[in-house]
């Protein structure tokens, strides 16, 4: 019964929160036969948009998503700034998922987004990441293989270029290889019998690009769950790339903080200086 109690409570929870969305899309309606894959527009007034679409990738291990904290409160924040918010569910291990499906559901999520740019009030050129933790991790994927088509296989080709105006990323899982890695996001993310070769394949640090989109990183030198070398090591790579990004290091805040903290506000003043034109 407590279960039961419990159970209800979370989905108030959730629907309270996810209700402010003003339409919930099914990307692959129609393509695929079954899919969780969920994404929540978030609108601005007309009058107080500023024409740029952001798309949310919560975190959560490539196992689960913590959809609220990572997801539908930092759109209603981003909304408040005048950006039209996306949150997108996408699929992971709990529910069998791995590669690369999670890339499938991004892409699909960018190429919806832009192709219907104008429905939404904002320009196809001004499409940006933001993810958390392993959602940080698929926000820098995309951000390294948009132009890769993982949708060829259900027949999808983008009329437009996937390539994101920015790639945000919290406290992001970056790297596959041991040492650093985090590991249960790469057991949920690579199947037990993946390549070895996938690993370095899937290392954001070892395979900038030169033409990578300018990129925010945020990290705590306290994090108990992802190591913030990841974070240094990928800015380190991208500075010598002289790829345009932004890194905040905290000392203390530790992981799965959501919009809490100073970084919120230095990525809204980054947005406004670097990327907004």
């Amino acid at each position: 019964m407590e279960n039961k109690r419990s159970f209800i409570l979370i989905l108030f929870i959730t629907l309270s929160v996810s209700s402010q969305a003003q339409e919930i899309f099914r990307p692959w309606e129609g393509i695929r036969e079954k899919s969780r894959v969920r994404m929540w527009h978030y609108a601005p007034p007309a009058d107080h948009s500023k024409g740029m679409g952001i798309i949310i990738l919560p975190g959560g291990s490539y196992h689960h998503l913590g959809i609220n904290n990572e997801g539908h409160r930092v759109a209603e924040k981003l909304v408040q700034e005048g950006f039209s918010a996306f949150v997108l569910r996408y699929s992971t291990g709990m529910y069998g998922y791995n590669y690369p499906t999670m890339m499938e559901d991004i892409q699909r999520a960018v190429m919806l987004v832009k192709e219907h740019a104008s429905e939404f009030g904002i320009s196809p050129d001004k499409v940006g990441l933001l993810g958390f933790s392993a959602g940080g991790h698929l926000a820098g994927w995309m951000g390294t293989y948009y132009d890769t088509n993982f949708l060829a296989r259900y027949g999808l080709h983008p009329s437009v270029n996937l390539r994101p105006a920015f790639v945000a990323m919290i406290y992001p899982v970056v790297s596959m290889v041991d040492g650093i890695t985090h590991v249960r996001s790469r057991r949920n993310l690579l199947a037990a019998n993946h390549p070895v070769t996938l690993r370095k394949t899937l290392s954001l640090e070892e395979n900038v690009r030169d033409d990578m989109p300018p990129v925010f990183l945020m990290t705590c030198m306290d994090d108990p769950v992802v190591d913030p070398e990841n974070t240094i090591r990928y800015g380190a790579v991208l500075k010598e790339k002289q790829i345009p990004y932004r890194l905040l290091i905290y000392d203390e805040g530790g992981h799965g903080f959501g919009t809490a903290g100073l970084w919120m506000q230095e990525f809204l003043l980054w947005l406004d200086e670097e990327i907004i034109h």
